[in-house]
């Protein structure tokens, strides 16, 4: 598998319309008559994304469509973002982070809680920003899940959803600003859209997290 293509390789030609992100889990599950439910996670849950494209000139989407296809299906992955999360919600252009490197400062035994270094401080994070984190060829993509705010040296603890990997290491980078995902197209899905008059409306494809990029 080779590297995922980055955002400015693929992502940022699309006239992307939406991205409507979503969760697949991957669960077992057991019940009674009684309502009792049980369930195990027989592998961690992946990012899944609808993607909508722009109605407009029928050769935009004919370049659309073409780049979608050179993917070759769904044996090359590509960064993509979350339109409606490229940047946290207290810092709305990225300018209060600017040129900050933030990284993992410790690495918690509880996978929930991610340890991150570099922010400015006092700087934000809400419930449903997005962020990602780069070690090496493992890129992940994961969602904050409570509000937190660094301390004075740029120290931040932050509730974080799915797990954390395994194999995260300190040190690791995490991006703020256009946060992205390692996806595949998913097969069977790319709709190239119906040319209409002048136009060509309803392009769309789904996306499924590639966790393994090299």
């Amino acid at each position: 598998m080779a590297a995922p293509l980055s955002l400015a390789a693929l992502f940022d030609k699309l006239p992307i319309s939406s991205v409507r992100w979503s969760i697949q889990r991957n669960d077992e599950l057991a019940g009674n008559g009684d309502g009792d439910v049980w369930s195990a996670e027989l592998a961690d849950p992946l990012w899944t994304g609808d993607v909508t494209l722009d109605r407009g000139l029928h050769d935009e989407l004919k370049q659309a469509a073409a780049l979608i296809r050179s993917l070759d299906g769904s044996r090359q992955a590509f960064m993509c973002c979350d339109p409606l999360s490229l940047y946290p919600q207290a810092d709305p252009d990225g300018s209060i982070l600017g040129a900050s490197i933030v990284q993992v400062r410790l690495v918690n035994p509880d996978r929930r809680i991610l340890q991150v270094s570099g922010l400015p401080a006092d700087y934000a994070l809400t419930t449903g920003d997005k962020l990602q984190i780069t070690q090496g060829t493992m890129i992940r993509f994961h969602e904050v899940g409570a509000d937190a705010a660094a301390n004075a040296l740029g120290n931040l603890d932050l509730s974080v959803f799915p797990r954390l990997p395994l194999t995260l290491a300190v040190n690791a980078v995490v991006t703020l600003i256009k946060p992205a995902c390692p996806v595949i197209v998913a097969p069977g899905s790319h709709d190239p859209g119906t040319g209409r008059s002048s136009v060509t409306e309803g392009a769309a494809f789904k996306v499924l997290q590639k966790k393994r990029t090299s």
